[in-house]
């Protein structure tokens, strides 16, 4: 009896062992799979940002060709230069989570870019300063905040806290630019 008793030991073991690596290595997928495929909030984040990218890319080549101001115009050129390289870190960033984003702003910015293009002079450049410099920051700030917060996926929250400080930094520019407008 001692024998089948041993031998009934030993199986149970081995079944144990099994088991438990089983388990373990479906933990170790599930989770690979979890890190892999981002959640509903990181997607939109990512959509949101390049939505906001390249809204401030495209209504900065308009600042560019219409205001005869220098100092919007040096804002406007480093909108365009910061956000274009942003813009390609997002999608590919974006790319190698399998999720498609926009690189043309969405509908509600272009009409606010096409209403924006309609200015002249001044009136252009106070407006240029105001929605697509200090409120457009704002939006982009508080967004980026959020994600480096809330994002599940390890490489978007990297993502929104490496380029935090840039988009601060962009609306200290902006704000600044429409002081100096007002004046």
């Amino acid at each position: 009896m001692r024998i089948s008793t041993t031998s009934y030991r030993i199986p149970s073991l081995k079944s144990v062992a099994i088991g438990a690596a089983v388990a373990l290595l479906g933990g170790f997928a599930i989770n690979s799979i979890a890190a892999a495929a981002p959640g509903a909030y990181d997607k939109q984040f990512l959509s949101k940002a390049a939505d906001a990218g390249s809204t401030e890319i495209a209504a900065s080549k308009v600042a560019q060709s219409k205001s005869s101001n220098p100092e919007v115009k040096k804002f406007a050129d480093a909108m365009v230069t910061d956000h274009a390289k942003v813009a390609g870190e997002l999608k590919q960033l974006a790319s190698g989570k399998q999720i498609e984003v926009s690189d043309q702003p969405g509908a509600r910015h272009k009409l606010q870019i096409d209403k924006l293009s309609r200015l002249e002079g001044k009136q252009f450049d106070a407006q240029y300063a105001a929605s697509i410099g200090v409120a457009a920051h704002k939006e982009a700030v508080k967004l980026f905040t959020d994600a480096s917060r809330m994002a599940s996926d390890p490489d978007i929250k990297a993502f929104a806290t490496k380029n935090l400080p840039a988009l601060q930094h962009h609306l200290d520019m902006a704000n600044a630019l429409q002081a100096a407008l007002a004046k």
